[in-house]
């Protein structure tokens, strides 16, 4: 299994909501930093962000399923310096991802896991020597 032989197993978790104290606490954090370089534009960017979240939430009431995404895409920038570094990452998912969050207390802090996400070094002796088989990039890509 790939995971018991992992060096490193990371959990990633997605907030299970949005509650105003994280979006003010975003919204605080970024005045702090000075992220705008002026009111208006901060106070647009604020009003857009709390329009976005109004309209996962109560009109495609998909907000869950957009974060998970956002979740996924830390995933490929983690996966990316990963081989930068040269160690191998495996996106993992087909567990329960209720035990996972008892086991490590996940959802104290109101979140739940999305993905497990393993990283080590190959073991030579444990590669592949067979062909791996995939079909050619014309049949699952379309060029435009």
């Amino acid at each position: 299994m790939k995971i018991l032989n992992a060096s490193h197993t990371v959990i990633l978790t997605t907030r299970a909501d949005v509650p105003d104290s994280h979006l003010e606490a975003v919204f605080t954090k970024e005045r702090g930093d000075g992220r705008f370089p002026d009111l208006p534009k901060q106070d647009l960017w604020e009003s857009m962000t709390r329009d976005f979240l109004n309209l996962r939430n109560y009109g495609y009431k998909d907000l869950n399923h957009w974060m998970e995404k956002q979740t996924c895409l830390a995933v490929g920038l983690t996966m990316v310096a990963a081989a930068e570094l040269g160690v191998e990452a495996t996106p993992l998912e087909g567990f329960d991802p209720t035990s996972v969050d008892k086991a490590f207390k996940i959802r104290e802090p109101g979140h739940s896991t999305t993905l497990l996400l393993a990283l080590g070094y190959p073991d030579p002796k444990k590669q592949y020597t067979t062909p791996i088989s995939r079909f050619d990039p014309d049949q699952l890509f379309t060029f435009v």
